[in-house]
């Protein structure tokens, strides 16, 4: 039995939007696939390339964090972190010290004071620190998802210290009551 709402056909409408822009177009195929290939072309150049492998550890580190969440809301508990979550927190932060120093050397690679000019060298700087700040986020959003609570003390079990109280020592040997 299929149920509808009016949330699932405004989804559907959000999401058809897209499509009929494209259609509304009037471009071939050919002609979307270039112009879809030169738009991520200028992201790219205009982010830098680091940020696609950010991306992709991106949302890899925040399904964990999504999922650690989940277990928190459900009161379950915290199983241990998924074992690529370590690489994939340093290897955010190196791709972000990567595309920094990318973006300075192509700021001033080849230049001499003499051709330095403020806009391009602005936008490879620009570059470099957003590559940075994303490494940055990635790696602290995987440092919280890799953070598990302290679990608490089982009630019912008493401290080691309180057992060694005079009054709770009890002798090694047993007394044999007579028959």
């Amino acid at each position: 039995m299929l149920r509808v709402s009016l949330v699932g056909i405004a989804l559907a409408g959000l999401a058809a939007i897209p499509f009929a822009a494209v259609v509304a177009s009037g471009l071939s195929a050919g002609e979307l696939l270039e112009a879809g290939f030169s738009g991520l072309s200028a992201a790219v150049d205009a982010v830098g390339w680091v940020l696609v492998p950010q991306i992709a550890l991106a949302i890899a580190i925040l399904s964990a964090a999504v999922h650690q969440i989940a277990n928190r809301l459900a009161g379950l508990r915290a199983g241990p972190a998924p074992h690529w979550l370590d690489p994939a927190v340093e290897s955010a932060l190196l791709l972000g010290l990567l595309g920094t120093i990318h973006g300075m050397v192509r700021g001033f690679a080849g230049l001499s004071p003499d051709e330095l000019q403020p806009g391009p060298l602005v936008h490879s700087l620009g570059i470099a620190l957003r590559s940075s700040f994303v490494g940055f986020l990635i790696a602290l959003v995987g440092v919280w998802a890799k953070a598990r609570p302290a679990e608490p003390e089982p009630e019912n079990v008493e401290p080691v210290t309180s057992m060694l109280e005079p009054e709770k020592l009890r002798p090694l040997r047993r007394e044999v009551e007579p028959a």
